[in-house]
């Protein structure tokens, strides 16, 4: 039964499948050369070999089944025909090298690669020159009028074009990111098609015309999924949206570097301005000072708002000034507080605000001094500004987590950021928290107040 679906497949329907394959294959070649402008040169070479290997593999059919043994040289045609016929699977392989290649940067490697491929090539076709003069690839028999095969024939015939096949796809996959998900997906789906035919035509009769047909369906699909006109003004589109795309990024990276610098540069020194101006406050009640701080606070409070407003945290910051939470002054009698910063104008504020707490301060102008007076001693609480010199707040605190000196104890950022995407930040380096520049007694107290009633659930 399979025998005879095969015969009768090897006996017309196949010769029908080739023969529109190669009238299709024709007018896709006549319009890719037409239209040349719009495809790569490369295509239009591999659509072409495809083609001809099609119509040569027709006409070796024909011309075998057709031709008078008594005709001169009749024996040497069919096997020239053959031969060339065979050559064609190899030439079909190494032309989609090339076209997979014309989209590739030049690197050493793919320069590399494509001397191993001529070699290859170069082989193949001595390989199958040789069989002209002893047949081993393959041979006919016209006593029989059948194909004569041998191990060689999957070996050269089937096998080496097939290798270099899969040597392209495999630069395909080396050089991904030089392809879009669509051409890759297009390529192997490709790929599968010549496969099928091959392993049939290979194990099933020689005289069954699959392989070249179906080369010619899998350059007819890259065509229209590849190089047509549309698809290549697609990709235009795509390419210049994603260079678009990339130059915002780029731009907005600047725009928040830029913002960044202005935070710590503003912010630095309003804090002084400010923090000072609240020490002022607390401590001396002349009526004419009081008046005078009280200026200078409304006007720092304005800057700042137009600071805020620039980094477009106005509003957050607003949310933070109505929902500071508890910010009576904290109990801290006794305690034992450090605060590093490399600022000295910065640590007096700080040393100031928590004089109120009646905390006892300690002082460290870098990270390194921080961490040396916590090695020495217990400390309470912690403050630590972000932006120092030589060791920052966040490679203090890693330091300190790796000389394992936090423990239980409160750590808060000092910083001149603010926002979501620097709360999830300090809370991954290990910080319980941060108040931003300028410090605020409000603010300040309110992270404190936060932080023991915290301590107390915890416990």
């Amino acid at each position: 039964m399979i025998q005879e679906i095969f015969s009768h497949i090897s006996t017309g329907i196949n010769v029908n499948f080739e023969e529109v394959a190669a009238t299709f294959g024709a007018i896709l070649c006549v319009f890719v050369i037409l239209d040349r402008k719009n495809n790569l040169r490369s295509f239009r070479v591999m659509c072409i070999v495809t083609v001809a290997a099609d119509f040569m593999d027709l006409t070796a059919t024909f011309v075998t089944k057709s031709i008078d043994p008594g005709t001169p040289h009749a024996y040497f045609i069919v096997l020239l025909l053959n031969t060339i016929n065979y050559c064609g699977f190899g030439c079909i392989a190494y032309s989609l090298f090339k076209y997979l290649r014309s989209y590739m940067r030049p690197t050493k490697g793919l320069h590399r690669a494509n001397i191993a491929m001529n070699v290859v090539f170069y082989l193949y076709l001595a390989i199958h020159a040789l069989n002209l003069v002893v047949p081993y690839i393959i041979d006919y028999d016209f006593r029989t009028g059948e194909f004569i095969r041998t191990p060689w024939s999957f070996i050269f015939g089937y096998g080496f074009p097939l290798l270099i096949v899969t040597m392209a796809l495999v630069q395909m996959v080396q050089h991904n990111k030089e392809f879009t998900k669509r051409q890759q997906t297009t390529l192997t789906v490709s790929y599968i098609i010549v496969l099928i035919g091959v392993v049939v035509q290979a194990f099933i009769n020689a005289r069954v015309l699959i392989a070249h047909g179906t080369g010619v369906i899998a350059v007819i699909v890259a065509y229209f999924a590849l190089e047509s006109p549309d698809y290549r003004r697609m990709s235009e589109l795509l390419k210049e949206s994603q260079e678009a795309q990339k130059k915002i990024r780029e731009a907005q990276r600047a725009r928040d570097d830029l913002f960044t610098g202005m935070t710590h540069e503003i912010r630095t020194p309003l804090n002084a301005v400010i923090g000072i101006d609240q020490l002022i406050l607390l401590e001396d009640k002349d009526p004419v000072v009081q008046v005078l701080a009280r200026k200078i606070k409304k006007e720092g409070e304005t800057v700042l708002s137009v600071v805020n407003s620039l980094l477009n945290q106005a509003a957050e910051q607003a949310g933070d000034q109505k929902n500071e939470g508890d910010t009576a002054t904290p109990d801290l009698e006794g305690k034992k507080v450090l605060s590093i910063d490399d600022t000295p104008i910065n640590l007096k504020i700080i040393e100031g605000l928590l004089g109120l707490t009646e905390a006892e301060v300690t002082s460290a102008n870098s990270g390194h001094e921080g961490l040396e007076a916590m090695k020495n001693g217990h400390f309470d609480l912690v403050l630590i500004d972000h932006q120092m010199p030589v060791m920052d707040g966040m490679a203090t605190m890693k330091k300190m987590r790796e000389l394992d000196l936090k423990g239980n104890t409160p750590v808060i950022m000092v910083t001149g950021n603010d926002g979501e995407e620097y709360r999830k930040m300090y809370a991954e380096a290990g910080f319980d928290g941060y108040v931003t520049k300028p410090v605020r007694k409000d603010q300040l107290y309110a992270m404190i107040n936060s932080l023991i009633k915290k301590g107390k659930e915890d416990a």
